[in-house]
């Protein structure tokens, strides 16, 4: 995507962009970027032209000027800084479909200090990242919140702004909050697997194939494969392949399309399966979250929520604080470990 403030589309005119600016204030701004294989500003989109977090719908590789290519996909959020250049590659056949919030320098350094000082204090910006995982319930929450602003429902400005702040606020605490240490980075060998193997999967979300073939297919040795893959994510290949379909699962029960046959062309084994599945990623039935994302269902809309924190045992040392014994327990068994008082 690549956020032209200044440009409006005009009432009788195409868009002379693939970009769409639904709400512009001194400190946020929101658009939906629709870009499809064939537009010739598909390869080089140019520089960022804000400080900007985006939610992709569809699937494309992304490369950015400094940092090796990456898959950008629904199970993941893209993160840029200012005049940040890029190439993205083609990987699904509709594009590159991205809703997009752009803050302000200000307020973006002012969520990411809380996290990572040194980087908010970073003169190239204060975004560490290319991008990072978040939770199903966190990309449900920001499909709702765009909905209503896409439809006229939320139009204060204050308002955007405090729930634009809450959403990346959130997002950056779950990527940026949670980052590995430097000992724990997977090499560029493994690092190179495990985006070839996102590639594959989200080509293909809904092949039936076997761990042997989807081995074969990206070059390694299935128990290495999963092992990697695991590692680097903390996904099993058969998690993100449903954490994939899932958030895939949402643009359909959005256009109200029966939900038998969602699971069914989704891969899922029964309706129920499907639910099941649904209910656990996103923390409410399909139904429940078609009505809510409905137009007119801002009442119903405190059914999508923001996800619970990341546990507190993954963030840095640094940030983490001990309040006692009982937290001590806590981050023990969520991290796997213990973890020593300060």
């Amino acid at each position: 995507m690549t956020i032209r403030p200044n440009l409006r589309p005009q009432p009788g005119r195409p868009d002379p962009t693939p970009d769409r600016v639904l709400h512009a204030s001194d400190e946020v701004r929101i658009g939906a970027f629709r870009c499809p294989v064939d537009h010739h500003d598909f390869a080089t989109a140019g520089p960022i032209e804000g400080y900007t977090v985006g939610f992709p719908r569809t699937a494309v590789w992304i490369e950015h000027a400094d940092r090796p290519p990456f898959v950008a996909d629904p199970g993941v959020v893209t993160i840029y800084n200012y005049g940040q250049p890029y190439r993205r590659r083609p990987l699904a056949p509709d594009g590159d479909r991205v809703d997009w919030f752009s803050v302000s320098r200000e307020l973006a350094e002012s969520l990411v200090a809380d996290l990572d000082p040194e980087a908010a204090a970073d003169s190239r910006g204060p975004f560490p990242i290319a991008f990072g995982r978040i939770p199903t319930s966190l990309y449900c929450h920001q499909r709702a919140l765009f909905n209503r602003i896409r439809r006229g429902e939320l139009h204060d400005p204050f308002e955007i702004e405090q729930e634009v702040t809450v959403l990346l606020g959130t997002v950056l605490r779950w990527t940026v909050g949670t980052r590995p240490g430097l000992a724990s980075v997977p090499s560029r060998r493994h690092r190179d697997l495990v985006e070839r193997t996102r590639a594959a999967l989200v080509a293909e979300p809904f092949r039936r194939s076997t761990v042997r073939d989807l081995a074969a297919r990206v070059g390694a040795s299935p128990f290495h494969l999963c092992r990697v893959f695991h590692r680097a994510t903390g996904l099993t290949l058969h998690h993100y392949q449903l954490e994939i379909r899932t958030r895939l699962a949402i643009e359909r029960v959005e256009q109200g399309d029966s939900l038998s046959r969602v699971a069914l062309e989704l891969g899922f084994s029964s309706h129920s399966h499907f639910t099941a599945e649904f209910r656990r990623r996103v923390g409410t039935a399909p139904s429940r979250l078609r009505t809510a994302l409905a137009p007119g269902g801002r009442s119903v809309a405190g059914q999508v929520h923001l996800p619970k924190e990341p546990p507190l045992a993954s963030l840095p040392a640094q940030h983490r604080q001990v309040l006692g014994p009982r937290r001590r327990r806590t981050q023990h068994r969520v991290a796997g470990q213990v973890v020593p008082p300060q």
